[in-house]
């Protein structure tokens, strides 16, 4: 199949073709460096959407531990039935405690909508980990394809896959193979190329 000079013979399925805003490699290093890992953090993200009402889910296990003993000790002495009344308050506390829990639930539930939000606007409309693809192990391809579709769920590995790019990108090899996928974005005359013209 016959190709212009401004195409790539590239694999629709693995490669992101060329488009005419497409960034130069030292851009995408400094997009890739600039994100905060931190943020994608669950757990401190729900914390934070609970705000004043963290108090409540911190007191869960005492307080019911404490309305356990006292409760069951009043209907033992109201009713003469100790087992019986241990079994009704334990009973009334789990479901108490199953409401809770449900709505913990959904401030966790919330905070990873956020997150996928906040990946959504790291990735940017060029994508940013698609790109490092070539320089992560290949249990993160399932990542890299589901952020190619603008699927922004799996929370934990994009973690992992950002983590392990800022800290062992070998950046010079990364540099080199972008200018061979998008020439059109390589200066006119490498580095590499100045040595061995100075050879």
């Amino acid at each position: 199949m016959a190709m212009t000079e401004n195409q790539l013979e590239i694999d629709p399925q693995t490669d992101i073709p060329f488009t005419p805003n497409m960034p130069y490699a030292e851009d995408m290093l400094e997009r890739l460096h600039a994100i905060d890992v931190t943020q994608f953090d669950i757990s401190k993200r729900a914390e934070a959407l609970k705000g004043k009402q963290a108090w409540l889910f911190a007191l869960t296990m005492p307080v019911t531990a404490l309305l356990l003993v006292i409760l069951t000790l009043v209907g033992t002495f109201l009713s003469d039935q100790f087992i019986l009344s241990f079994l009704v308050v334990a009973g009334l506390l789990f479901l108490i405690g199953q409401m809770l829990n449900g709505y913990e639930k959904n401030f966790t539930r919330q905070a990873r909508i956020d997150i996928m939000q906040r990946i959504k606007q790291a990735e940017g409309e060029t994508g940013l980990i698609p790109h490092f693809k070539d320089f992560l192990p290949t249990k993160y391809r399932h990542l890299w394809q589901s952020l190619k579709k603008q699927n922004y769920r799996y929370i934990e590995q994009y973690v992992a896959a950002l983590t392990l790019l800022q800290q062992h990108l070998d950046h010079d090899k990364f540099i080199r193979i972008w200018h061979l996928k998008y020439p059109e974005t390589a200066p006119e005359q490498d580095d590499y190329e100045d040595e061995d013209s100075a050879e």
